[in-house]
């Protein structure tokens, strides 16, 4: 698994509806896991995280000063490195 740094407008995902309490916790916490997003063909594709994403974006279009910023973490998944591979103790087994 890679982790990295992206801006918000570098990943492609879905604006999906979201709760009021998840957004409160993006404005005291921030995210506490990063995005997982797959690279297909130069661009990062939401995998997990939309309801982050679209609650981040409402965020910064209320408050462009918004403290945590318009970056994220995201962790590559399957981008052909056997680091980013999904490891096999989050696999479902049964």
């Amino acid at each position: 698994m890679r982790i990295r740094r992206f801006h918000l407008n570098q990943i492609r995902y879905n604006k999906t509806e979201y709760s009021a309490s998840l957004k409160a916790s993006i404005l005291r916490i921030g995210f506490s896991l990063p995005i997982r997003a797959s690279l297909q063909d130069d661009k990062l594709i939401c995998l997990d995280g939309h309801k982050r994403l679209s609650a981040l974006e409402d965020i910064l279009n209320e408050n462009p000063d918004y403290k945590r910023g318009d970056y994220v973490y995201v962790e590559i998944m399957d981008n052909g490195d056997s680091r980013s591979n999904d490891s096999w103790r989050r696999r479902n087994l049964h």
